[in-house]
């Protein structure tokens, strides 16, 4: 099973919250990965055959997760063998069991974002695997401003830095009048398209958050002395010699 180590879960909520989902939508990633992380290890190689209504069965009778809390979708008003488990972990969490794609999996809230494989899990380590997550929950909510106030920092870290990068790179061409560049932003880095004056051609800087302050005043330099270049020979004449 994967594990989402912190600097995962960092910058999957970053993408997530740059990518304008909703606040539950990130709460409900973040719980996905907890859970995740919580599934042990089984060894099995081969995906086992289970359908939702093998882990109903092993969630009867259980101390932790109420009868009533737990039950198979009813679509028209009959239950299938393609049904799916429903259990509510809290009156605001639920999972959501049911086989895809040939294997058995868990969706917190019905998300397919929030999309977990159970499909090497035995019926009845999916069955304990649903009882601990309903006794971690209050846990992983605790955990859960922490790792939204840390994907948060991280984005207006590097708000800042794509500011500062466009400051430091208007700056340096304010002479350059005739030169024509846009910015793209991209994960992690500000990519800046500059155009040689009179000419299709254009150079490509990548200004990376992390870097940009060793990196960029070189790369302009560099910049500056091809524009330099550029234009010397836009004022020579040249020939072709017959020699």
């Amino acid at each position: 099973m994967a594990t989402y180590h912190k600097h995962m879960i960092n910058n999957a909520l970053v993408k997530s919250i740059y990518e304008g989902g909703e606040y539950a939508d990130h709460l409900d990633l973040f719980l996905k990965m907890m859970m995740v992380n919580d599934l042990e290890k089984t060894g099995a190689y081969l995906p086992t055959s289970l359908i939702p209504a093998d882990i109903h069965r092993n969630l009867i009778g259980n101390a932790v997760i109420g009868k009533n809390e737990f039950k198979m979708e009813e679509v028209s008003g009959v239950i299938t063998r393609h049904s799916r488990l429903i259990v509510m972990l809290s009156p605001t969490c639920h999972l959501y069991i049911e086989t895809r794609n040939g294997g058995l999996q868990a969706k917190v809230n019905d998300k397919y974002t929030a999309t977990i494989s159970l499909k090497y899990c035995s019926a009845e380590e999916v069955a304990k695997w649903i009882i601990r997550q309903k006794k971690n929950l209050d846990s992983y909510m605790n955990g859960w401003q922490d790792a939204l106030m840390a994907a948060s920092k991280k984005i207006k870290g590097n708000h800042m830095a794509l500011l500062a990068i466009k400051a430091i790179f208007t700056d340096a061409m304010r002479e350059y009048t005739n030169v024509h560049y846009d910015f793209i932003e991209q994960k992690r880095r500000l990519r800046i398209l500059v155009k040689l004056p009179g000419n299709k051609l254009g150079v490509v800087i990548d200004a990376w958050w992390g870097s940009y302050k060793e990196r960029l005043p070189k790369q302009l330099e560099d910049i500056k002395r091809l524009i330099d270049f550029h234009n010397t020979l836009g004022r020579m004449d040249f020939f072709v010699s017959k020699r």
